[in-house]
């Protein structure tokens, strides 16, 4: 087998070269009958119109790529000034906001604004402390005045009485304004106001001590003139009646003669008392001994009535600088008024706290008697003033003189046939 392939082998190489043996002599013969030729160049053109409407397409794309991108920037940058205004506007707004809430909210005036249904929409601190807390509804006198508004629309100034949710009266002097918007229509109502009651009393205080001023100086130049006629005729009462012992009639009204001196006597007294400066001598005293010392001297005078006697004292300050002759005749006049008051097994209370505001103590005398109205407190501490056909009007005079003469303050609270409770602030040094 393997000859075979060696003898098919040799055939096909030997036809081979004969066939390239056949060929040569042929393409020899052929190059050589080829006539010799020149050089020759061959040119090759493109089109360019094309290519340049390309090229401008490519340019106008890029200028108003440029021209978006450039407003785009223009854009953002005025976006980014007007988003930088307006963080600016709204901080200094908010500023603006807090300081003017800030300024409502501290000012000494009470300020409250009512929308158009008679809703409170705002309320400040002061109005707070004046009406006694936060509002659900305006009081009457208020929805009366914003019906005035609404007709008049102008602003009014008047003064007021409200009764609080306390039963506490108040006086205030208001000023009440429409809050208007452009077209002319009232978006609410505003009140601005202030309490009288204080200022009201001080006028009372300031009006009481004018008074005690003018009735002291012409005690003083009364009462010595009073005392010596006196002197003579208790001396000549006395003496008719011992001359006239054997006549009981006589006797008797010699007796009276001589009571009436005494009475008139203690009044001058009382009077020339009110009338001169007040020596005052302050030494450290406990308030406890006073109180408990000032009732042994109305033992007498309590159990005979069957008064009943309540002392509560809590207070951190037992201690006072005061002058304790003084307080001793204040507690008495208190005692005494309060004694008269009260009906058999009537209630004598005495407290002692600690003061609220300020560094002393409160002191209050209280009795469940037959109280006093309105009209009667109001002239309570002024000189012969008394409800009581035996009284000489001065006890309480003197009691508020002595209390502002050791620095402290009296007042007085009272409801008829309820009681009455005499508040004294003392100072503690």
């Amino acid at each position: 087998m393997s000859m075979q392939m060696n003898d098919d082998l040799l055939s096909r190489q030997q036809m081979q070269g004969e066939m390239k043996d056949w060929s040569r002599p042929y393409m020899e013969n052929k190059w050589d009958k080829l006539p010799s030729a020149a050089e020759h160049y061959i040119f090759a053109g493109l089109s360019m119109s094309r290519e340049e409407m390309a090229r401008k397409s490519l340019l106008r794309q890029t200028v108003w790529r440029g021209i978006f991108f450039f407003i785009l920037g223009c854009v953002g940058m005025l976006a980014l000034s007007v988003f930088q205004a307006y963080r600016a506007a709204k901080v200094s707004l908010t500023h603006v906001k807090a300081f003017s809430d800030n300024v409502i909210q501290n000012m000494p005036s009470g300020l409250v604004t009512v929308n158009p249904d008679h809703e409170i929409t705002s309320i400040n601190k002061a109005a707070k402390d004046i009406l006694g807390g936060d509002l659900t509804q305006p009081f009457p006198q208020l929805i009366e005045l914003i019906q005035e508004m609404e007709s008049s629309q102008g602003v009014l100034s008047r003064e007021i009485n409200l009764t609080l949710d306390s039963g506490h009266k108040i006086r205030l002097d208001i000023i009440a304004s429409p809050i208007m918007e452009s077209e002319n229509q009232a978006l609410g109502f505003l009140f601005l106001f202030r309490d009288l009651t204080q200022i009201r009393e001080l006028k009372k205080q300031v009006e009481t001590n004018k008074r005690l001023a003018a009735i002291g100086k012409l005690a003083a130049g009364v009462a010595h003139e009073i005392r010596n006629p006196l002197s003579s005729i208790k001396g000549f009462a006395t003496y008719f009646g011992k001359r006239y012992e054997d006549d009981p009639a006589d006797k008797e009204t010699a007796g009276i003669m001589v009571k009436e001196v005494e009475r008139i006597n203690r009044s001058v007294t009382q009077l020339l008392e009110f009338a001169k400066p007040m020596a005052i001598e302050k030494r450290k005293v406990d308030i406890n001994e006073l109180i408990t010392h000032s009732l042994k001297l109305v033992h007498h005078d309590l159990d005979q009535k069957e008064i009943k006697t309540k002392v509560n004292i809590d207070t951190k300050k037992a201690v006072i600088n005061t002058d304790p002759d003084r307080m001793n005749q204040v507690f008495l006049n208190l005692y005494i008024n309060a004694i008269e008051a009260l009906d058999d097994r009537g209630t004598l209370e005495i407290c002692v706290k600690d003061a609220k505001e300020k560094a002393d103590i409160e002191i209050r005398v209280m009795d469940n008697g037959a109280g006093s109205d309105k009209d009667s407190l109001d002239l309570i501490f002024d000189p012969y003033f008394t409800t009581r056909s035996t009284g000489t009007g001065l006890g309480l005079s003197i009691v508020h003189r002595i209390i502002e003469n050791l620095g402290g303050s009296l007042s007085v609270e009272s409801t008829k046939g309820k009681g009455t409770c005499f508040i004294i602030n003392l100072p503690v040094s």
